[in-house]
């Protein structure tokens, strides 16, 4: 039995349709109603810029950057994927250009893996901080410092596939859909990442 007033609903379903419905809204005039989004995914997209690049000032210039070529995008818009991975894909783009002009960089679509399915994980969050003591709060800055250090040291595709999958807890399709690698890259990519991670952080274990 179906339960009553649209109780049940998948939540991620419902936003989709109710951004759809703001998108159209904009492109009907209403440009005030942008703000949504920007508010909404600002953060994530300067949080996925800061990990990538590891400078809050270059993080936050291209994450303005972002939502303005969304806003000027939003007409090519076809909401096949969610507006999150469409903002996603156009921050990965945004990195991946300023990166480019800083040293030459091979393309996505150049890369190919070796199919590894399985691997090594990093080991579980370490973040001891709570506030219980400075030390343990020394501690985890400490922590905290290193795996910013190790992830600085993977290549930037391996950055943005491990930072999609285990910081913003995006699916392996989503990371798909958002970077345009296919299934056995995407896992290739985690596993090298996840190796190298563990390599460099074996003894906070």
């Amino acid at each position: 039995m179906k339960a009553a007033n649209g109780a049940g609903q998948d939540p991620q379903r419902e936003r989709r349709e109710f951004e759809r419905s703001e998108i159209a809204r904009i492109l009907a005039g209403e440009t005030d109603r942008f703000e949504y989004f920007v508010r909404t995914y600002q953060k994530r997209v300067f949080r996925l810029a800061y990990t990538l690049l590891r400078d809050p000032a270059e993080a936050d210039g291209l994450a303005q950057d972002v939502f303005v070529k969304a806003y000027r995008g939003l007409v090519d818009f076809k909401g096949a994927a969610a507006f999150e991975t469409w903002v996603t894909r156009i921050a990965i783009n945004a990195v991946r250009d300023l990166v480019r002009r800083r040293k030459p960089m091979v393309s996505f679509g150049d890369l190919r893996g070796d199919g590894a399915e399985d691997g090594p994980e990093l080991p579980a969050r370490l973040d001891p901080a709570d506030g219980t003591s400075p030390e343990r709060d020394l501690m985890a800055r400490e922590i905290r410092r290193r795996i910013a250090d190790a992830l600085v040291e993977l290549s930037p595709r391996q950055r943005a596939v491990f930072v999609m999958k285990h910081y913003e807890e995006r699916s392996i399709a989503e990371i798909g859909a958002a970077t345009g690698l296919d299934e056995g890259t995407i896992k290739s990519h985690l596993f090298r990442a996840a190796r190298k991670l563990r390599a460099r952080l074996e003894d906070l274990r």
